[in-house]
């Protein structure tokens, strides 16, 4: 096998592959899409497939007119010597001090863990909206940002942009929340224009 074709076969696999699923995203019944007035469940899969069979056929040209060299270097490639060989001792480990680097990550770590098992928890309770803001706000703290009135304000607007992007563009069912909090949701549904 050439160079060349050895450098095109993985994109030509992946074309196929695209194809393959295509085709298969054809079978989906999209009877439910109200005489095509609404969005099936058919193009979310469809338009996916396509831009990973476009970006496939944009490699493989690339590759046949630009005749390009690159190939993709994983973890490995910085390997400074020969992972058959015995590897050299280390030294004994040292518990991280809370004030350490290691320390401060890993507590970050497990604050963004938390976090997002609060998420997971509350969001049937608290709706998806009121959640989602909470969860985008204490993660932007978590990361180390400083200024709660602007992470507030992300979490709103991001909040906001997915419901948008969820419920009006998508049409996927969002958790409306319990109480008070249900009815912030409907109330905001009817004001972005959801029924």
């Amino acid at each position: 096998m050439t160079n060349r074709m050895a450098r095109l076969l993985p994109h030509l696999a992946m074309l196929v592959i695209a194809a393959l699923l295509y085709w298969a995203a054809l079978q989906i019944d999209t009877r439910g899409a109200d005489g095509g007035r609404r969005i099936g469940p058919d193009f979310w899969p469809k338009l996916v497939i396509l831009i990973m069979g476009a970006l496939c056929v944009y490699e493989i040209i690339k590759r046949l007119v630009v005749k390009s060299t690159f190939t993709a270097r994983g973890l490995t490639s910085d390997l400074t010597r020969n992972p058959a060989s015995p590897a050299p001792p280390e030294p004994a480990p040292e518990a991280p001090a809370a004030n350490a680097p290691g320390g401060e990550h890993t507590a970050r770590l497990l604050a963004g863990i938390a976090a997002i098992g609060g998420f997971a928890l509350g969001v049937d309770w608290l709706g998806f909206f009121v959640a989602t803001a909470a969860f985008l706000f204490a993660f932007i703290l978590i990361g180390g940002w400083h200024r709660p009135l602007m992470a507030a304000a992300i979490g709103l607007a991001g909040s906001l942009a997915l419901i948008v992007v969820f419920m009006r563009i998508a049409y996927i069912s969002l958790p409306l929340g319990a109480g008070p909090f249900r009815q912030l949701s409907l109330a905001l549904l009817r004001l972005i224009g959801v029924s």
